[in-house]
């Protein structure tokens, strides 16, 4: 049986922004797939726009290609945060890449 919000394909993943302040932004990420769900803290530095990754809760690690476009879709809140400022919440769907297409490696 599927969660609420969890997909029957590809994955999802949701960001909701917890704190900001001049140095960082902190958001709780979830990602998921029809099989699992993953959770961690994203924290992305204000002055680069770095992004580190917390320790994932769940069982063992999610796909790959759903986390870089996870860390994608933060870098592209850092870019626009001067302007638009940090989004309270942002979730997208992505398709699982083809049988042997290699994960994107955009930012």
């Amino acid at each position: 049986m599927l969660l609420p919000m969890q997909p029957d394909t590809g994955g999802r993943f949701s960001l909701r922004l917890c704190d900001d302040d001049a140095t960082r932004a902190r958001y709780a990420l979830t990602v998921a797939t029809a099989s699992a769900e993953w959770a961690a803290e994203a924290v992305v530095t204000i002055a680069d726009g770095a992004i580190d990754f917390a320790a994932w809760q769940g069982d063992g690690e999610p796909p790959p290609w759903l986390v870089q476009y996870a860390r994608a879709a933060l870098r592209g809140t850092w870019r626009a945060h001067a302007d638009q400022g940090w989004p309270r919440r942002l979730t997208r769907w992505r398709d699982a890449p083809a049988r042997g297409e290699p994960p994107s490696t955009e930012n």
